[in-house]
């Protein structure tokens, strides 16, 4: 049924607005630089932008059905504009419009699961209609997807705290078991519906993993695409993008950064993942090995930080101030470690500081050979390049450090005879 603004139906709904507005526009304004980190594709994003702030300019004023209609060609100009359904729903839901209030707070999180004021918005929208329990899941949303120093994800714990309160017959238990379980993973009765959002998430995530690597923004794209697979691991989309992204040659220097980040933020796991993936695709960053040797000190494995401080003063060079102090860090840990330092002590003094980790030859040696394997590729991708000096660089640095391969031997031999009939 089309919907007709009787003059008095306005006038209603306006003075009900402009005393909504005063209010705060029922949180319209939450969270408005959510938006700013989306990045909205398409030749008509700037002119839907334009839209959304000149109605926002006119519901300020109150002038409502400009604002609604201003909002509706920024709708139709970027239909992933999730910012401007949240805006709609606001207008519909003051006008008493509820189901089209939903509707508009759906499509929001449809387009972009992580756009937190609808969240905000939907959940006091069932508070007022006593749907507590849709209430509660969707403030469960908000403190789930929200970051820790946002006022708003609090706000939004307690809430749901609170109507978990008043829902349970056993409201003290209750509140014990949150102390020791958490928010949000006792929420198990929406399991279901969490892996639905999570799937639309997953795709989110991939489609900013896609848009940061064209901007040549590895480290944020590595993020979004590890983001996408932890919420949908057998989605082969992702899977083939990180493929192609562990394939490009910056992506070492990449996820040496990531891990940075994943341990500063908290995550031991996913930094080591990101530091061993470093060394794995580039074992000549030495900055990783100092990166993955102070972590695995940090997490008391001496054992793995002596093998990478090892690694990373066997690879530095001479003029380099960093191969001296991991150096003298293998020294340290290996006197720690040792059931008699003062004689391991004597012994690296005779028989050189690198030398005396035996233990780890196997290891240095495997090592060695992938190493070996990643100088000869690159050789080869700069020989079909024409770059032929540095094929020949990459090539003898492969051979120094796998002397037994026939196949790097040839490969020099050819790329010689191809520089001398230049």
């Amino acid at each position: 049924m089309n919907i007709r603004f009787q003059p008095k139906v306005i006038l209603i709904t306006i003075i009900t607005l402009c005393i909504f507005c005063f209010d705060g526009l029922l949180f319209a304004q939450e969270e408005l630089g959510d938006s700013s980190s989306k990045e909205i594709i398409g030749a008509f994003s700037d002119q839907a932008r334009k839209y959304r702030e000149e109605g926002l300019e006119n519901q300020r004023v109150g002038n409502l059905p400009a604002a609604m209609s201003l909002y509706q060609k920024a709708i139709a100009l970027d239909p992933a504009y999730a910012v401007a359904y949240n805006d709609l729903g606001v207008i519909y839901e003051a006008a008493g419009f509820t189901d089209r209030a939903k509707e508009s707070y759906f499509k929001a999180i449809k387009v972009d699961p992580a756009y937190l004021s609808a969240y905000t918005n939907i959940a006091l929208l069932y508070e007022e209609q006593r749907d507590l329990e849709r209430a509660a899941f969707y403030w469960a949303k908000r403190a789930e997807l929200g970051s820790l120093d946002d006022p708003w994800t609090q706000k939004a714990a307690s809430r749901f705290k609170d109507i978990r309160t008043v829902l349970s017959n056993r409201p003290v238990a209750d509140a014990r078991e949150e102390d020791i379980l958490g928010l949000i993973k006792d929420v198990s009765v929406y399991k279901s519906v969490f892996n639905k959002a999570d799937k639309v998430q997953a795709q989110n995530h991939l489609r900013k993993a896609n848009q940061y690597y064209k901007k040549r923004k590895l480290t944020v794209a590595i993020k979004e695409a590890l983001q996408a697979q932890d919420l949908d691991q057998a989605n082969s989309e992702i899977k083939e993008f990180i493929e192609k992204i562990d394939a490009d040659p910056a992506s070492a220097a990449a996820y040496n950064d990531l891990g940075v980040i994943y341990e500063a933020a908290g995550f031991p796991d996913r930094a080591e993942e990101s530091y061993l993936k470093a060394v794995r695709f580039d074992p000549t960053l030495l900055s990783a090995y100092v990166n993955i040797a102070l972590f695995y000190e940090k997490q008391r494995d001496l054992e793995k930080a002596e093998f990478y401080w090892a690694k990373r003063a066997e690879l530095g060079s001479p003029d380099n101030p960093w191969k001296q102090r991991a150096a003298n860090r293998v020294k340290d840990i290996l006197t720690v470690l040792s059931s008699s330092p003062l004689a391991d002590a004597r012994e690296s003094e005779v028989l050189g500081l690198i030398r005396d980790v035996a233990k780890y030859k196997s290891t240095v040696n495997r090592n060695d050979k992938a190493l070996a394997r990643d100088h000869f590729n690159r050789a080869k991708q700069n020989f079909n390049r024409g770059d032929l000096a540095t094929a020949i660089k990459e090539a003898l640095d492969a051979q120094y450090l796998d002397q037994d391969n026939p196949e790097i031997e040839a490969f020099i031999e050819k790329a010689e005879l191809r520089a001398l009939s230049r």
